[in-house]
C-alpha cells in the first residue's frame, strides 16, 4: 500500500475539513459560528468597561462620590454580563468538542476497520500504538484545536480593539507592545524549538511502557508458570527509562523556557507604566488612562504573546496533528492502480488455486509452487505437512491476509467463508455473545438452539461455571481451556453453517473421542471443509488430502486410495500441477 504522504500545514487543515465537510458538520458550523459571534461579545464588553474604568478612576481622584457609584453600578453590570456570555462561551467550546470527538472518534475507526487496515498497519509496524491515536489523541486534538481557535480569535478581537484604545492614548504604548512581543516570540521560538519533536517521541514512549503492562496482564500465566518476572521487571524498567530519559529532556527545555517566559510576564506590568506616568505627570493624559492603558496593553500584548505564553500547548498539539495525521494516512486504502501479484477472484461456490507460488515475507523462502487445485461443494480437503512448509499460508492467502507470492485465488465472497485459527478469538461480552460473533449482527438465533448446540459440542457443562448465556465476562481465556476454547468456536461454526469453513489445527487440544464428535456434526452440515492438521488424527474425515513437502513440491491424493495401514509409506510426490475436480 502506498499511502499519500501530506505536509504538516496539510495534515493540520485534514481533520478540522473531515468533520465540517461531513454530514454532521453542519451543527458544528452552527456551533462554530456561534463562538465566533460569543468572543465579539465578550471582547465588545471587555473594551467597554476598560473606558468605564477610565472613568471610574478619573472621577475617584477628582473626589466625585455620585459619579463613581454609577460609574460603579455600570462596571458590575457590564462585568456581570461578560461573565454570563463567557460561561455559555465555555459551554458551547466543551459541547463543540464533545460533539467534534465523537464523530471523528467514529470516523477513524471505521477508516481503521475498513478493508482490514487495522491488519496492514501491524503486519507492516509502520505505526506505534494506532489504539492510542483513536482514544487519546483525538481527544487532545479536539480539545485543543477549539482552544487554540478561540485563543486566536480572542487574541485577534482583543487586538483590533484595543489597539485603537492604545493610539487614542499614546503611540508609543501600541510600538512598545509590538516590539516587545517580537522579541518574546522570537526567544520562546529559539528556546524551545526542540519541544515539538520531544513531544511526539514521549507519546510514543509512554504508550509502549503502557504497552508492556497490559502485555503482562494479558499473559500472566505464561510468566507465572515460567518464572520469568524478572525478565519481565527488566523490560518494563528499561521502558520506563526511556520514557524518563526523554521527559528529563522536555523538563530541561521547559526550565529555560521558564526562566524567560516568567521574567517577560513580570516585565508586561511595568512597561505601560513607564510609558504613561511620565504623560500624566506632565499633565498630558488623566489618571484614568494610566490604568485604561495597563489593561488594553496587557491585552494587546497578549494578542501578540501567543506563541510565548502558549507554546507548550501549541508544540503539543502539533506532534498530535503529526500522528494523527500519519494515521490517516496508514488507514487509506490500497491504491487501485497497483495491480496485486495474487489475483483474487470471487465467484460463488466454488474455490481454487490456480498457479499459486507462495514465499515467507521475512527471508523470501519458497513455501508452496505452482499449486493448482480446486475444492468444489461437497469435497473435504485436508492440508498436511512439517512446520514451515505453508499451510498456514495457505489459509492466510484464501482470508486475503497474505501478500507475498504470485498466482490466482479463485473464492466465494468471505462473507461465505468462515475461518477457524489454533487459537479462537473469544471477544469480550457473554457467553451468548461468542456464540453469536460469526452471525450478522440482526440475524436472531433463539435460545433453545444456542443451548442445543452447546450440548452438541458436549460444553453445556460451562454454563454453571459462567454463570449462563447472558452474564458479562471480562476473561474469556482465564475461565476456558484452550480445548474448550476450540469447542466454542466449532459451535459458532455449527450455529453459522457457511458455505466453505477453513480449520487450522481447530481441534489441537482436543481427545480424539471429542475430535470425532465434532466433525461428525460437521460432515451433517452443508459446509463444505478444509482443514490443516496431522494425517492419521484427521484423515478419516476428510476425502481428499493435499500434502506440502516442505520444499514447495506437493501432492494431491483421494483418500480412499490412502488406507489407514499405508500412513507410513506414501507413494512418492507428484511435482507440480494436479487439478482434482
Amino acid at each position: 500500500m502506498q499511502s499519500k504522504v501530506r505536509s504538516k500545514s496539510a495534515r493540520f487543515l485534514l481533520v478540522p475539513k473531515l468533520f465540517f465537510l461531513s454530514e454532521a458538520g453542519w451543527q458544528g458550523v452552527g456551533l462554530l459560528a456561534l463562538l465566533f459571534a460569543l468572543v465579539l461579545i465578550v471582547k465588545g464588553l471587555d473594551i467597554r468597561n476598560s473606558y468605564v474604568l477610565a472613568d471610574l478612576i478619573t472621577s475617584a481622584t477628582e473626589r466625585k462620590a455620585d459619579l463613581v457609584c454609577h460609574l460603579a453600578l455600570i462596571y458590575a453590570a457590564v462585568f456581570a454580563g461578560s461573565a454570563i456570555v463567557a460561561t455559555f462561551l465555555r459551554f458551547t467550546e466543551e459541547f463543540l468538542g464533545l460533539r467534534w470527538r465523537d464523530w471523528l472518534t467514529r470516523h477513524l475507526t471505521d477508516r481503521y476497520l475498513a478493508n482490514r487496515a487495522y491488519h496492514r498497519i501491524k503486519e507492516s509496524g509502520q505505526l506505534d500504538n494506532p489504539d492510542q491515536r483513536i482514544s487519546e489523541d483525538v481527544k487532545t486534538f479536539t480539545t485543543n484545536a477549539l482552544s487554540i481557535l478561540l485563543i486566536l480569535t480572542n487574541a485577534t478581537v482583543a487586538l483590533l480593539g484595543f489597539a485603537g484604545v492604545l493610539w487614542s492614548i499614546t503611540p508609543w504604548l501600541l510600538a512598545g507592545a509590538v516590539g516587545y512581543a517580537a522579541f518574546g516570540t522570537f526567544m520562546t521560538v529559539l528556546l524551545g524549538r526542540r519541544l515539538v519533536g520531544l513531544d511526539v517521541q514521549q507519546f510514543k514512549k509512554e504508550a509502549d511502557f503502557r504497552y508492556e503492562l497490559v502485555r503482562l496482564r494479558d499473559h500472566a500465566d505464561s510468566i507465572a508458570l515460567l518464572q520469568s518476572e524478572g525478565r519481565e521487571k527488566g523490560r518494563l524498567r528499561r521502558r520506563l527509562a526511556h520514557v524518563l530519559e526523554n521527559f528529563r529532556l522536555i523538563i530541561g527545555v521547559n526550565r529555560n523556557l521558564g526562566f524567560f517566559t516568567s521574567w517577560y510576564g513580570y516585565m508586561t506590568q511595568l512597561i505601560p507604566v513607564l510609558i504613561t506616568v511620565p504623560l500624566y505627570i506632565r499633565g498630558e493624559i488623566e489618571f484614568g488612562q494610566v490604568m485604561q492603558a495597563q489593561v488594553g496593553f496587557n491585552f494587546v500584548l497578549d494578542a501578540f504573546s501567543l506563541l510565548v505564553k502558549e507554546f507548550q500547548r501549541i508544540t503539543t498539539f502539533a506532534a498530535v496533528v503529526e500522528r494523527l495525521g500519519t494515521f490517516y494516512e496508514a488507514t487509506e486504502p490500497p491504491s487501485l492502480s497497483s495491480k496485486p501479484s495474487i489475483e483474487i477472484i470471487e465467484e460463488d461456490s466454488r474455490l481454487a488455486y490456480k498457479g499459486l507460488t507462495l514465499m515467507a515475507p521475512d527471508d523470501g523462502r519458497l513455501l508452496l509452487a505452482d499449486l493448482s487445485l480446486e475444492v468444489p461443494r461437497g469435497k473435504r480437503l485436508l492440508i498436511s505437512g512439517p512446520d514451515g512448509s505453508g499451510r498456514t499460508a495457505l489459509m492466510r492467502v484464501t482470508a486475503g491476509l497474505w501478500k507475498t507470492g504470485q498466482g490466482r485465488l479463485v473464492r466465494p465472497p468471505l462473507r461465505k467463508i468462515m475461518f477457524l485459527p489454533q487459537q479462537p478469538y473469544l471477544t469480550l461480552g457473554s457467553l451468548r455473545d461468542q456464540l453469536l460473533y460469526t452471525l450478522p449482527p440482526r440475524e436472531h438465533v433463539s435460545e433453545g438452539r444456542l443451548l442445543s448446540v452447546l450440548q452438541e459440542v458436549q460444553l453445556e457443562t460451562i454454563l454453571e461455571r459462567v454463570g449462563g448465556l447472558d452474564v458479562e465476562q471480562r476473561d474469556w481465556t482465564s475461565i476456558l481451556s484452550l480445548g474448550e476454547q476450540q469447542t466454542l468456536a466449532f459451535a459458532r461454526l455449527l450455529l453459522a453453517v457457511p458455505e466453505f469453513a477453513f480449520l487450522d489445527e481447530a481441534v489441537s487440544a482436543l481427545p480424539a473421542e471429542r475430535v470425532h464428535n465434532l466433525y461428525e456434526l460437521l460432515s451433517r452440515t452443508a459446509t463444505t471443509y478444509i482443514s490443516i492438521g496431522p494425517e492419521p488424527e484427521l484423515l478419516e474425515y476428510h476425502n481428499q488430502l493435499l500434502q506440502l513437502q516442505g520444499d514447495g513440491t506437493w501432492t494431491v491424493t483421494d483418500t480412499v486410495e490412502v488406507p489407514e495401514a499405508e500412513w507410513d509409506v506414501m507413494p512418492a510426490p507428484i511435482l507440480g500441477s494436479l487439478q482434482v475436480g
